[in-house]
């Protein structure tokens, strides 16, 4: 068999395993055959630690159960694949440095953190091998516009590439993207399919999948894989008819799911104070000349639920930037909360975010993994930092220790989170389900929710849903994808640049 028609990869009744431990990662043994010819996607809950194995990892018994046939011998499978998970993206140094214009030590450029990708990644290659990628991968992206400009400031979708760029510098044989569309608007999402349908065989591309993401047009194969390992798998039309089950099943969890809970019990709603909680009056903010939100006037009344909307890099973040005080313009008289000015002297970051609650993929890429899932709760009693509470909170107003203590653990209880668990050992669900208690937990006046539900399981979005729902506080929400966002009454476009927003009411 001639060397390019020979299988990617075949699993033959293989047990995997992670290294040093006997449980295995599927409750069944694992047979599948990948060929050139065909463009797989894999989905279903562990469709992330199936991309692992096709990847090299964990340990495959019997050893020879897994193997590379189109490689050759002495070439390790690690080290022609490549694995990107779009699930979290690139650690801000510090959250404000989106919008100010100095440098942290840890912030750079994204031609210099591609530049030190490629020399990581690509050890091997020649001085001039090495600039012949790197140009060539930069070009194929379109990013050469972008290689100046800091990393922290680009856009979910401009993050995407460049994420897709880092991947594609040691050259892979088989590229594994996991979850590339999570958090793009469509025009985003379609751009993003485009590049890596274009990309095999040079090198192949397995795609995971959300069980209920589009498939696109050039993928050939699925697989649907869950705990016991793979369910289906084949032509794609083949296997259409068990995504449907699945899709149905998410459904149904949306539609018939309910749970005997009360969030207004555990976070009554506070006393009567303005109307009004944020007021932006006609502000305009600029970045080097180049205009990202225009003439904008914005209210938001007690009790509102308003949904964010707006492509990638459009100016949703500057905007919530602007409500939390993380950027350079919110010290202006043009935004007030509750009915008063924002000055420095009679407001100040701490004051303002003692009653705002806030959850998005910033605060989770910093968060430190070596709090408990209780002390992660905990930390929603304090404001800039992510220290737990030593004592009582002036967050937590005239709440007493035992009565903050209570309400961590019913929160804790009620979305099932091991309270001594370690934010590191938790899964990315139980992680995203600590993130919204802790942004919850003080009973904030307003609550921002950006992306926050993505990456849970559909119970969790449920219980999430239904709890933003029952408490009736006011909210703030950004997501690309309906099912992943609380029910919102209100909405405000952003179209970026010299465009005016649009406001209307969510039918």
């Amino acid at each position: 068999m001639a060397k390019h028609n020979k299988p990617l990869v075949v699993f033959e009744n293989c047990i995997l395993r992670p290294q040093y431990y006997s449980k295995e990662i599927f409750h069944s043994p694992t047979t599948l055959t990948l060929l050139p010819t065909q463009k797989w996607a894999i989905t279903g809950t562990h469709k992330t630690r199936f991309l692992e194995a096709i990847a090299g990892q964990y340990t495959a018994t019997p050893a020879e159960s897994r193997s590379y046939p189109f490689l050759e011998k002495s070439v390790w499978p690690a080290s022609v694949t490549s694995l990107v998970s779009f699930s979290t993206d690139i650690k801000p140094a510090y959250l404000s440095a989106r919008y100010e214009s100095y440098r942290e030590p840890e912030d750079v450029d994204l031609a210099s953190f591609l530049q030190k990708s490629l020399v990581r990644e690509a050890g091997g290659m020649s001085p001039e091998d090495r600039i012949q990628v790197y140009e060539s991968v930069v070009h194929w992206l379109g990013l050469e516009p972008l290689l100046s400009q800091w990393i922290v400031t680009l856009s979910n979708g401009q993050m995407r590439r460049a994420r897709l760029a880092r991947g594609l510098l040691s050259s892979p044989k088989i590229l594994l993207a996991d979850e590339p569309f999570l958090g793009l608007d469509p025009v985003s999402t379609s751009s993003m399919s485009a590049l890596l349908g274009e990309l095999a065989p040079a090198p192949h591309v397995i795609l995971g999948l959300r069980a209920h993401e589009r498939v696109p047009d050039w993928i050939s194969h699925l697989a649907v894989i869950d705990e016991s390992g793979i369910i289906k798998a084949g032509k794609k039309d083949d296997v259409t008819e068990k995504l449907q089950e699945l899709r149905n099943r998410r459904n149904s969890i949306f539609i018939d799911r309910s749970y005997n809970f009360n969030a207004s019990n555990l976070l009554p709603l506070r006393g009567p104070r303005a109307d009004s909680i944020i007021d932006i009056d006609n502000i305009t903010v600029a970045y080097k000349g180049k205009v990202v939100l225009k003439d904008l006037k914005w209210t938001v009344r007690r009790g509102e639920r308003w949904h964010l909307r707006g492509n990638n890099g459009t100016g949703k973040s500057t905007l919530l930037s602007l409500i939390t005080a993380d950027h350079p313009q919110s010290w202006n008289s043009k935004i007030r909360l509750f009915s008063e000015p924002r000055k420095v002297g009679r407001q100040n970051y701490f004051s303002i975010n003692k009653v705002i609650g806030h959850a998005s993929p910033e605060i989770h890429a910093i968060f430190p993994a070596t709090l408990t899932a209780f002390q992660t709760v905990s930390t929603g009693f304090t404001v800039g930092s992510f220290l737990p509470p030593s004592s009582i909170s002036h967050v937590a107003g005239d709440m007493t220790t035992q009565e903050q203590t209570d309400r961590i653990n019913s929160l804790l209880q009620y979305f099932n989170v091991n309270p001594d668990a370690l934010f590191s050992e938790l899964t990315l669900n139980d992680q995203k389900l600590a993130l919204f208690m802790r942004a919850i937990v003080k009973n904030p006046e307003v609550l921002i929710l950006d992306e926050a539900f993505s990456g849970m399981n559909d119970e969790s979005i449920f219980r999430c849903k239904q709890f933003v729902y029952e408490w009736g506080g006011t909210v703030i929400a950004i997501g690309h994808i309906e099912d992943e966002i609380p029910r919102c009454d209100k909405y405000i476009r952003l179209h970026g640049g010299e465009n005016l927003a649009e406001q209307g009411v969510v039918n």
